[in-house]
């Protein structure tokens, strides 16, 4: 009678304890986006100023010519996000993108962010040295060796 108890007890806790993970977001692909929706509009709506030897704004697009050089600067293209969004860019003047053209560039900036947060989970990016105060090195030697300082 115990024996089977204790049985069904360590199953069921088997069962708790190797429940499996929660599946990982997918990672999706935004190369393709990129080539047909992205670099299109910033060609015919973003180049006429943003490019050559005096770009305006100091902001050359002609230099994003892969996924990976987006996601490296990437506050320039929060910036550029921020722009579209607010329908500041390209300015009054300048010719109009229609507006699912817009959000298909804001869409694919945003997924493109949320593809490379679930790619880099769980990293904490580069982790620098902290620097013990004169009590926390006593403690620590003190701890350690056993002599007090």
């Amino acid at each position: 009678m115990w024996a089977r108890l204790v049985l069904v007890c360590l199953l069921v806790l088997g069962g708790v304890a190797a429940s499996p993970k929660a599946a990982a977001p997918e990672v999706q692909d935004v190369t393709p986006a990129f080539a047909q929706t992205v670099q299109p509009f910033l060609k015919t709506y973003c180049a006429s100023c943003h490019s050559g030897s005096k770009p305006a704004a100091q902001l050359d697009v002609t230099q994003y010519a892969t996924v990976d050089s987006v996601v490296q600067d990437f506050s320039r293209w929060n910036r550029i996000l921020a722009r579209l969004s607010a329908s500041e860019m390209p300015p009054a003047q300048a010719t109009q993108p229609p507006d699912h053209a817009r959000q298909q560039v804001i869409d694919w900036i945003r997924t493109t962010w949320a593809t490379e947060a679930g790619r880099r989970d769980g990293d904490p990016g580069v982790v620098l040295a902290r620097r013990l105060s004169n009590v926390e090195y006593d403690y620590t030697i003190r701890d350690l060796t056993g002599v007090d300082i």
